[in-house]
């Protein structure tokens, strides 16, 4: 091991970790939950700047008191102008913003549907809505993608409404119909499908009733309105309350004023505040500009182009990882030593029992595998990974000393080696030693794939088919390939560096979340990478090393969840040319 190297690791320890990173589940995607990373507690006068005045100001509207507020859920079907004619076909898109960050795009669109048989005139309106925002939490981010459609009758009564939600690797979906007073919700996602029965009162309004009601009756200053909605949890009802304050000078994405008039809209679930939102909209009701105050989000109406200029995310499915630390771009290490600290581990782990001693190397082992030529060891400043490409370690630490398994080789959902296509593929190889083999059939897969956004996981067949698969689905195909030809080989999830150019931001490297393989060769595990089809790469650090047969979907949401609970250090990198 380089002696520069060692020593950066070694003396490495005395550092303190001082920024803990939050606990982080992926819960009910599907409502709009918060952005950890944006999180602050401000109010909302802080967050709109002075304007100029327009005209004397007006009457000051009364709060509402706690058991109005309370009583606003059961009453606020009594609205007797909640049922509202179709305001027109319309769309509109938006671009979030944070300080001076844009952070997301979303597009919504209304219009009617004609019945194409009887040519009569329109009853039903589809709304939908697609949105693209950046979550940021710990050091990971991603891009969460939210695809939402609902049929309702032109006058704002919900008939159906569909969701999808894509985090990373997480999807979630929901389906839901109206039969009467009655909305059936099914959810799918972790755990399996769950239906729910909601209760639903004539007067309830679907998942756009803020823009519709804006747009279809407009709404006078001093004025409140309420109305019964379906909460975006898409688990409970709730009420929107809308308090127009007036007419307002305000500040638009272009830097420029606009007179607009400003409305608080406050949600409640259960006679409780749970949603703050402040929208300007113009005399047609037309919603140009939102500010969400727990979020300190900035939404501003603007044109497809725009927006497509403001937020470029042409792959918005990666995930992407911080480390403390960089890289060489010029030269490939040949040992990486990194830093691992595992934030959710209880501080207070119990003590071995008496007479016995906790091995360290093995406690490592529990947070980062060893495995191929990646070894660990535990200290007080956390787990110290050495990746190396000769598969070497010091003393002390947990190698990699796990043997090949029978179902290493066997077909799994994903890994199905027997399909005609797989076995075709795996054949187009002559007979090689293991070695060379392995070698040979990861550079199939990269010259015979085209690299596309990677997107649900797929069998190797599907692949195959296909012609095209992200860098998961390399990872699997190649997994494939080995074991027809009986090399006993897995897929594991870790982080490699990102393949931008814009990968480095000061002292942090950019990592994506990423997958490549292990195989057994001649008794010895080693690393494939299948972007590149190098061997034991000492820039990517291993998270989880699933079993031969485990189900590789739902252990890579694992990891994904995980990387809000981690914190990694690169402490130190040796080169060829060291």
């Amino acid at each position: 091991m380089n002696s520069s190297l060692s020593m950066r690791l070694w003396m490495g320890g005395d550092r303190a970790w001082q920024r803990p990173c939050p606990r982080w589940l992926v819960g009910a995607l599907t409502s709009i939950v918060v952005v950890l990373a944006l999180l602050a507690t401000s109010g909302c006068k802080d967050l709109i700047p002075p304007r100029p005045p327009i005209g004397p100001p007006a009457a000051e509207v009364g709060q509402t008191e706690s058991n109005e507020t309370a009583e606003s859920e059961q009453n606020a079907a009594a609205d007797p102008a909640s049922r509202e004619a179709f305001e027109g076909d319309w769309s509109a898109w938006y671009v979030h913003r944070f300080g001076s960050q844009v952070v997301g795009v979303t597009e919504i669109k209304a219009d009617a549907v004609i019945d194409g048989i009887e040519f009569a005139a329109a009853t039903e309106a589809r709304y939908r809505r697609r949105e693209r925002m950046i979550f940021r939490t710990g050091n990971a981010s991603f891009v969460r993608r939210t695809m939402l459609a609902s049929v309702e009758s032109v006058d704002g009564t919900l008939e159906s409404f569909t969701s999808d939600v894509h985090a990373g690797p997480i999807s979630s979906s929901a389906r839901g119909t109206r039969n009467q007073q009655k909305l059936t919700v099914t959810t799918t996602g972790r755990g399996g499908p769950k239906t729910n029965r909601l209760d639903w009162p004539a007067e309830t309004r679907g998942l756009f009733a803020l823009e519709q009601t804006l747009r279809r009756r407009k709404i006078e200053t001093g004025q409140t309105r309420r109305l019964s909605v379906l909460m975006p949890s898409l688990e409970s009802i709730g009420v929107i309350e809308l308090r127009c304050i007036g007419e307002a000078s305000v500040p638009m994405l272009s830097g420029n004023y606009r007179t607009l008039r400003e409305v608080e809209v406050s949600t409640f679930q259960d006679g409780r505040q749970v949603d703050s939102l402040v929208v300007w909209i113009d005399d047609q009701g037309v919603i140009e500009k939102s500010l969400h105050i727990g979020l300190r989000l900035e939404s501003f109406r603007t044109d497809r182009a725009t927006a497509g200029d403001l937020f470029d995310q042409p792959d918005d499915r990666k995930v992407v990882f911080s480390v403390a630390g960089t890289l060489r771009r010029d030269a490939d290490p040949t040992e990486v030593a990194y830093v691992v600290v595992d934030t959710s581990r209880s501080q207070d782990r119990p003590e071995p029992e008496a007479g016995t001693k906790a091995d360290p190397a093995a406690i490592a082992g529990e947070v980062i595998p060893a495995v191929a030529g990646q070894s660990v060891r535990e200290r007080d400043d956390g787990v110290h990974v050495l990746v190396s490409t000769q598969a070497k370690a010091p003393a002390g630490f947990q190698q990699d000393r796990s043997v090949a398994l029978p179902i290493d080789t066997e077909a799994t959902e994903l890994i199905d080696t027997a399909d005609a296509s797989v076995i075709r593929m795996a054949g187009a190889i002559g007979e090689l030693a293991d070695g060379d083999l392995a070698r040979e059939l990861a550079r199939l897969v990269q010259n015979d794939l085209a690299l596309i956004p990677q997107g649900d996981l797929r069998p190797a067949s599907a692949i195959v088919r296909s012609g095209q698969g992200g860098v998961i689905d390399h990872a699997v195909l190649i997994t494939a390939l080995l074991r027809v030809r009986q090399i006993p080989a897995r897929v594991v999830f870790g982080l490699s560096p990102s393949r931008s150019d814009d990968r480095s931001a000061g002292d942090r490297l950019r990592m994506n979340l990423d997958a490549w393989v292990v195989a057994s060769i001649d008794g010895e595990w080693i690393s494939i990478d299948p972007m590149t089809s190098r061997i034991n790469r000492a820039d990517q650090i291993c998270l989880s090393r699933p079993d031969g047969d485990a189900d590789l979907s739902g252990e890579l949401a694992r990891v994904f969840r995980r990387l809000a609970e981690i914190e990694i250090e690169i402490r130190g990198a040796s080169y060829e040319a060291d």
